[in-house]
């Protein structure tokens, strides 16, 4: 392989580990992002479960209210019954009693019910209040360790960057500019090895003629924009 060849090869090499380093920089917070947002909604969900518990427990205070209410009614109506002074009277009275009592009746079902959603909320509750404390403490483990582990690979990433810059030095002064531009557009792929006679890019296989100035050190944009080398030692 000629001297360009391989200090292509040494470029792309370089770049694809400086890519590599990048992504784990930049995928540390994102994951810490996605994780926060996870318990994000959990919390959300909590408040809307404590919303709906308060909102249990006023229906089932008013429904008590509403059968002590009535059941003073009641206690009133039987008092008028005892002065009743004729059976028209009583058993209009009667069956103004009855009609109440059947009233608490279906109350007293629908305050246990509501006392027993209440029960289930509380218990929903706990068992979010239970999983939120597990994500939060996993969420804290895993910052502390992409915190830990960034600024090595900043300090990598660093490095590697500085022997990109000296590799890149070598590079023909006439293919720089296009070269800034393909590494702005596709990163690390704005170089591309030429395996067999096909661009590893693009895949378009190349002329022989092609492949012989390569072999000689030239260097060459395939169609597809890449700068290519020859891939085989």
């Amino acid at each position: 392989m000629s001297s360009n060849g391989a200090g292509l090869k040494e470029i792309h090499k370089l770049r694809l580990r400086l890519q590599e380093l990048t992504e784990e920089i930049e995928r540390g917070p994102r994951q810490i992002a996605a994780r926060q947002q996870l318990a994000d909604k959990k919390k959300a969900e909590l408040e809307a479960r404590r919303t709906k518990l308060k909102h249990l427990k006023v229906a089932a205070d008013q429904k008590n209210l509403q059968l002590k209410t009535n059941e003073a009614k009641i206690h009133d109506l039987q008092g008028k019954l005892n002065g009743a002074t004729n059976n028209r009277e009583f058993d209009a009275l009667k069956s103004q009693i009855a009609a109440d009592s059947m009233a608490n009746s279906v109350l007293e079902d629908e305050i246990l019910e509501a006392l027993d959603g209440c029960d289930a909320m509380q218990r929903e509750i706990k068992d979010f209040e239970a999983e939120i404390t597990v994500v939060e403490g996993e969420l804290a483990k895993f910052a502390a360790k992409v915190g830990e582990r960034q600024p090595d690979l900043k300090s990598q990433a660093a490095a590697i960057e500085a022997q990109v810059g000296d590799a890149e030095k070598y590079l023909p002064p006439e293919i720089v500019p296009q070269y800034r531009r393909l590494v702005q557009s596709y990163g690390a792929h704005a170089l591309s090895p030429v395996t067999g006679t096909a661009c590893s890019e693009c895949y378009v296989g190349q002329r022989q003629q092609t492949i012989v100035e390569l072999r000689s050190g030239k260097c060459i944009f395939c169609t597809c924009g890449r700068l290519m080398y020859l891939a085989e030692d």
